[in-house]
């Protein structure tokens, strides 16, 4: 169980800082939108929020940690969906440009799967402002506070949704038959988006010949 003195002090700290967290998402938001365009990246959207009070001190009691303050890294959140698995390396590329990552709090949840099993996918970077970008930018305020960008495509997505969906809903262990069901439509999905990467290459080279 966390230290509930330590949780009542940083849930303290955060009711102050919470706003210096929401001008944070608008600018790293702000950056990533202007990178991509830059680059001619398409993309679906651009989701981003930044923790209540109460889910910061949910999250403190449910996990152990010495220092939340420091050990929370999640406080503002960045996820860009793109339309195609493709575009998840293309912007994973800007983004180690962009900002200083922590590698090692980072994480490709597709590493994470067993080579049998279908599932959640998608990039996670924990990251902050380099010292070039603050320098240039005067955002000296945000200054070693680190945010997460997620990264993935519309089909990940939706599976995350329905996966999140049905955990919510169903606190437990599912019958097998059930979770192969989950695990089949994973699939299903996994198989979709590189179909639709694919096509999406096959389709530009088409445009590209008949114009050439």
């Amino acid at each position: 169980m966390a230290n509930r003195k330590k949780v009542n002090e940083a849930v303290k700290w955060y009711q102050k800082e919470r706003s210096k967290y929401i001008n944070l998402k608008a600018e790293v938001e702000k950056i990533l939108k202007e990178a991509l365009n830059e680059n001619e990246i398409i993309f679906h959207s651009i989701e981003s929020r930044v923790k209540s009070v109460n889910s910061f001190r949910e999250k403190a009691l449910r996990e152990k940690y010495d220092d939340p303050v420091t050990e929370i890294t999640d406080l503002t959140g960045i996820r860009i969906i793109t339309l195609f698995e493709k575009e998840i390396h293309q912007i994973s590329d800007i983004i180690k440009e962009l900002f200083k990552i922590d590698y090692e709090k980072s994480e490709d949840k597709s590493d994470l799967l067993d080579a049998d099993k279908m599932g959640y996918k998608s990039i996670h970077y924990i990251a902050e402002l380099s010292q070039e970008k603050i320098y240039a930018t005067d955002l000296e305020s945000f200054s070693g506070i680190k945010f997460e960008i997620q990264i993935r495509s519309i089909l990940q997505h939706a599976w995350a949704e329905i996966e999140h969906d049905r955990n919510y809903k169903f606190k437990g262990k599912l019958p097998k038959h059930l979770q192969r069901r989950f695990y089949a439509l994973a699939g299903m999905l996994e198989i979709a988006d590189r179909e639709f990467n694919t096509l999406s290459e096959e389709v530009e080279k088409f445009r590209q010949n008949k114009n050439n």
